[in-house]
Order: structure tokens, then C-alpha cells, then sequence
């Protein structure tokens, strides 16, 4: 499998599935996303929001190439479709089902969902990874990021017994938001369960490291109304815990997960761009009476301090809306384009080597 720099996480909303499905081949050849499989828009047909659709959009996406797919345990995006293949009987018999004869002719690599039940025994989750570890190369798990290193052996150990010769394992230690947390501690925290994965280093293909920092009120972060900017602090995690441990990259793509919905009619247009050394974002942002997306593209592109073109359909996007004839005047499209340069700017970092370019 090829060297994957990035390991992006999604819910599979509008938004960051448009972000994906622009994303060119040579930059996707270098990242394993991470789908955290949730419920599509509600329509008449599908009122609980049909999860076969958000697979059909990931198919054509996705096309062969590989990636990991979980299931969203958030109640706002479940529906009675995933809480079926969250199912432990018979060894997530349902969820075994989805992924080796509903969608077989898609490149997954399985999430293991670990449940243990009152004896204190993993059984149906050995009996999951038996069968699946024969059927793909690779299988990956999610770990809370704050679990000490005996407690990350004890959930590691019933799969990776009972994984077939030829199977390796993706470990994927997840502290979801980590604003306002000190970072040496977020630091110190992910290296005590990375150091729970040494027991079984020649089964694990890799560990993987999530977090986010984007704040869910930028204006009020970044402390200016039009134009501002705000730390986040992803990168300087990443760099400590890899300065003692081999970690790989990932995080949740610029999205704040504390997942705060927001209404269209109330969202202040606004333009963010990350900066390419990792460790920050400006925006511009003018209410649609002042000059909405338009005006907020305008400045964006006139600071070239802070903003650069990349080559990438974010860069696109902006320089239309600049031009007057912006593609969509939604924050879910906008956030798309945040994202879209984002995750260029990150594979850029990791092509660099280092935490600057």
C-alpha cells in the first residue's frame, strides 16, 4: 500500500464530501481518508436519510482507491440504518454483510467496532476481525486518545490475536477537540497510548493521530470582526508526539467537532485560509449587505501575505467569487473550499518533512 502522508476524517455531509470530490488524483494519492459513515438529507422517500446514498456519492469518489470507513454514533446523523450495523450479534453480522457483499466491489478498510460484553469478553469482535482479516489486507481501529497504556493493550489484543497472517491494523488514537487544552498535555497524553501499541508492532500497519482546534466561533477567536486571525494547534501536536513516536497525520480537516449546526440567514460570510506552516488560519468576513462572499474573496486574494494560490479547486473558487460570480453562497460550500485548501496545505507539510515549508 502506498505511504500515506494525511489521514483525513469526515462525516459524510454535503459539505465535506463536495471538498473530496475535488481534490485532484496526485494530491489523493497520497492521503487514506476516513469516512465516518452518516445518514443523508431527509426527503420524502427516505425521511430517516438513506445511508446507501452517502455510500454511492463515496463510490464515486473513492473509485478504487482505498479507504477506511466507520459509522457516525452521533445522534444527530444516525438513523435506524446504521444503528443496524452497529449491531455486535454474530459478530457484526450486518456490518460484515454491508461491506463484503453490498459493496465488495469497493476498496474499504473496515472499521472495528469493539464491544465487550457482560463477561468481560470480546467474542463477537474476534469473530468479526477472524472473518474480515481474511477477506482484506488491512483492518483499523479508533481509540480514545486518553486511554493509558495497559487499557490500549487490552483492547488491542482480542484483534490483533485474531488477525489473519496477512492482515495488518491501522490504530487511530482520536482526542476529537482539542482548543483550549495545553499541548505538552495533549502531547504527553497521545504518547501514553501510543506506547501501548509497541506490544504489537509487527501487526499494526500504522498509528494514526486525529484531533481538531478549529474554534466553533472564529469572529470571537480571531477577536476581529472583518478580517482577524486564530491559532490552531494540530501541527505542534503532531511535531511533539513524533519527536518519540512514529505517528502519522491526521485530523478532522479544519472542522470543529463540536458539530454546531448553523442556519444560513444568521452565518456572516467568511473566507478562512490556513497558513502553510500549519499553525494558523486568517479570514476575511463582511456581511451580505457589506459585500458577503464576494467582497470576503476580493480581500482574500488582494493579502498575499497570507493567502497563496495552490493549484488547487479552493483557488478556483475563490477567484470567481472575487471575479463577482461566486459558485454558491452557502457556509456549507465555503466550507468546502476551507477545507479543499486545507488539505493541500497539510500534504504539503508532510511532503516538506517538517512543520514549515
Amino acid at each position: 500500500m502506498n505511504e500515506y502522508v494525511y489521514f483525513p476524517i469526515i462525516k459524510t455531509r454535503d459539505g465535506e464530501l463536495r471538498c473530496f470530490e475535488n481534490i485532484n488524483d496526485d494530491d489523493f494519492s497520497k492521503i487514506l481518508p476516513i469516512y465516518e459513515l452518516t445518514k443523508s438529507r431527509r426527503t420524502k422517500k427516505a425521511p430517516d436519510g438513506d445511508i446507501y446514498r452517502r455510500m454511492k456519492q463515496i463510490a464515486k469518489i473513492q473509485n478504487d482507491r482505498p479507504f477506511i470507513l466507520d459509522l457516525s454514533t452521533d445522534e444527530n446523523y444516525t438513523n435506524p440504518q446504521i444503528e443496524q450495523l452497529l449491531s455486535e450479534h454474530n459478530g457484526f453480522k450486518e456490518w460484515q454483510y454491508f461491506l463484503f457483499d453490498l459493496h465488495s466491489d469497493l476498496n474499504i478498510i473496515p472499521m472495528v467496532h469493539l464491544y465487550e460484553d457482560d463477561d468481560g469478553k470480546f467474542e463477537d469482535v474476534e469473530e468479526f476481525v477472524r472473518s474480515a482479516s481474511v477477506k482484506k489486507d488491512y483492518l483499523a481501529v479508533r481509540l480514545p486518545y486518553d486511554l493509558s497504556d495497559k487499557d490500549v493493550e487490552y483492547y488491542l489484543a482480542p484483534i490483533v490475536s485474531n488477525l489473519n497472517e496477512n492482515c495488518k491494523l491501522y490504530v487511530i488514537l482520536d482526542a476529537e477537540f482539542v482548543r483550549g487544552k495545553a499541548i505538552q498535555d495533549v502531547v504527553d497524553t497521545f504518547l501514553e497510548a501510543c506506547s501501548g501499541t509497541k506490544l504489537f508492532a509487527d501487526k499494526i500497519e500504522s498509528v494514526v493521530m486525529l484531533c481538531s482546534s478549529f474554534p466553533s466561533n472564529v469572529a470571537q477567536t480571531g477577536g476581529e470582526d472583518i478580517a482577524g486571525e486564530f491559532g490552531i494547534c494540530e501541527e505542534d501536536i503532531y511535531q511533539g508526539i513524533s519527536q518519540e513516536f512514529p505517528i502519522k497525520y491526521g485530523d478532522y480537516v479544519s472542522i470543529n467537532t463540536e458539530q454546531i449546526e448553523i442556519k444560513g440567514g444568521t452565518f456572516v460570510p467568511r473566507v478562512d485560509i490556513a497558513s502553510l506552516d500549519g499553525k494558523s488560519f486568517t479570514y476575511k468576513r463582511y456581511r451580505r449587505n457589506n459585500g458577503g462572499y464576494v467582497r470576503a474573496a476580493q480581500h482574500t486574494v488582494r493579502d498575499t501575505t497570507s493567502y497563496k494560490p495552490l493549484g488547487v479547486w479552493a483557488d478556483k473558487e475563490i477567484q470567481v467569487a472575487a471575479d463577482n460570480n461566486p459558485s454558491g453562497i452557502s457556509p456549507a460550500f465555503w466550507i468546502s473550499v476551507r477545507m479543499n485548501y486545507y488539505i493541500k496545505s497539510r500534504i504539503l507539510l508532510r511532503d516538506s518533512g517538517g512543520s514549515s515549508l
